[in-house]
């Protein structure tokens, strides 16, 4: 059975009963699959699906599993199979590979990946942004705390080393803080992009990649973002602190 048509309490080994013109018949689930972009449906064996209907054995999908699981032998088999059926008189409508079906599937999501790509980088920007307004703010009212700094023997370096790492650590709290939402948010939206374009939905999997990418990249920007503050900070005399009410 595909995982459109179940419900989701049902497993492999349990009894379903399904409609076949307007009789009533049982079958037993020995296992569900999930399909993009195909309605529900079931699978049945040839001879059950004959007893059922009283009728004789036919069948309008064939499924090969091959023991290579690269795309040449997909390729390979399929069209094999469809030369041998047409030589056989079988009328062949469709033979593709799981391959080909994927990389429709990769071709319909590339734009939406691209849209949220672009709706997401500039809020990065946005926040950078934001993060350095801050930065600086915080610097002006410190003005007095760097300047004691200074008096007591700090030196610029470190005082710039000091905003900085300040700077972030906003940065990496903001991510923690953004990791559960971003990822239930992910979710969220696979399975309604799933649903809504490929009848099922999308598989999550968290990509530890991609979080430590995106997170250095937060980080580095955090960097670019509070340096012109640290750099004040650093070059502040203590003059310039006391004449600061």
């Amino acid at each position: 059975m595909t995982l459109k048509n179940t419900d989701f309490d049902v497993q492999a080994g349990d009894r379903v009963e399904l409609f076949l013109d307007g009789e009533s018949t049982t079958w037993r689930v020995v296992g569900i699959t999930e399909e993009r972009g195909e309605a529900g449906g079931a699978y049945v064996t040839t001879k059950g699906l004959a007893k059922a209907l009283v009728q004789p054995q036919w069948s309008n999908t064939l499924r090969i599993a091959t023991d290579r699981h690269d795309e040449p032998t997909r390729e390979a088999v399929a069209t094999a199979v469809n030369k041998t059926l047409t030589d056989a008189g079988v009328e062949v409508k469709s033979a593709e590979s799981v391959g080909k079906q994927e990389a429709a599937t990769g071709g319909h999501l590339d734009p939406i990946l691209v849209i949220l790509l672009a709706t997401a980088l500039p809020l990065g920007v946005i926040g950078l942004i934001g993060l350095a307004s801050t930065m600086g703010a915080n610097i002006l009212d410190r003005t007095r705390e760097f300047g004691v700094m200074h008096a007591i023997g700090a030196r610029p370096k470190a005082v710039r080393r000091i905003a900085v790492a300040e700077g972030v650590f906003i940065a990496v709290a903001s991510c923690l803080l953004a990791i559960i939402p971003a990822l239930a948010a992910t979710a969220a939206v696979g399975a309604l992009l799933g649903d809504l374009f490929f009848a099922a939905p999308l598989p999550f999997r968290i990509s530890w990649l991609a979080i430590g990418i995106w997170t250095a990249l937060v980080v580095l920007g955090a960097i670019l973002a509070t340096d012109a503050a640290a750099t004040r900070a650093s070059r502040l005399t203590v003059r310039e602190a006391l004449a600061y009410l």
